[in-house]
């Protein structure tokens, strides 16, 4: 019984560790970073696509990015642009989906109050309310996912004010937090809450059979 009991909890302590990481940002997604530089890894085959189709549309490259949760709950690498308006930061993920797919490409404004709108050309939860809107648009042109998000600008820019300028890396990171702050926020929190549950069911597990592990030893 004692193996058994050390073996089930030796099992959920790497339960724990594999989804706690990400059970964690269910919890607090505010603790995801942003991090990014002028350089970084060479772009991929699908992201010099994606640049090639976002250069005439007005965009400019930033430099690279990478967004990390606590103990790498989450790591997402994109290579980030602005477009000229100064309105509008884009993102071309690292990797494609599958082999032969176009890049996934998010175009983002955000607000002072903390509202924001994003604009996918990829499959997004659909969202909408007083902090934001999400769309995706699997398939979509990027001129016309581009020409949506700009008319999701205008509709909350009616109530949450001027959008804020998207000049720079420094202005990207700043997004980045805003962005999980609020309604990217409860988008992680629904994507990781699995996560979230097995972490508890794998704590309560390891608590278990530690206590009964104790018991044993104690017991006359």
């Amino acid at each position: 019984m004692t193996v058994l009991l050390a073996l089930a909890g030796f099992y959920a302590a790497m339960m724990l560790l594999r989804y706690g990481r990400r059970g964690l940002l269910a919890v607090a997604p505010g603790l995801v970073r942003s991090r990014s530089g002028p350089d970084g890894p060479p772009p991929t085959e699908v992201q010099g696509t994606a640049a090639a189709a976002l250069l005439p549309l007005g965009f400019r490259r930033l430099g690279s990015r990478v967004e990390e949760g606590p103990l790498r709950g989450l790591e997402l690498r994109s290579e980030s642009f602005a477009d000229a308006e100064q309105a509008v930061f884009a993102d071309v993920f690292e990797i494609a989906p599958r082999p032969g797919d176009v890049a996934r490409v998010q175009f983002l404004t955000t607000f002072a109050d903390g509202a924001a709108a994003l604009t996918a050309n990829h499959p997004r939860g659909a969202r909408s309310g007083s902090n934001g809107e999400v769309t995706g648009l699997p398939g979509a042109a990027l001129d016309q996912v581009l020409a949506i998000h700009r008319r999701a600008v205008a509709r909350l820019a009616a109530a949450h004010g001027p959008a804020l300028p998207a000049r720079d890396l420094a202005g990207r990171d700043g997004a980045a937090r805003a962005w999980y702050r609020g309604i990217g926020g409860a988008e992680l929190r629904r994507l990781f809450v699995v996560y979230l549950l097995n972490s508890l069911v794998a704590a309560a597990i390891l608590a278990y059979c530690m206590a009964s592990l104790v018991r044993s030893r104690t017991a006359p």
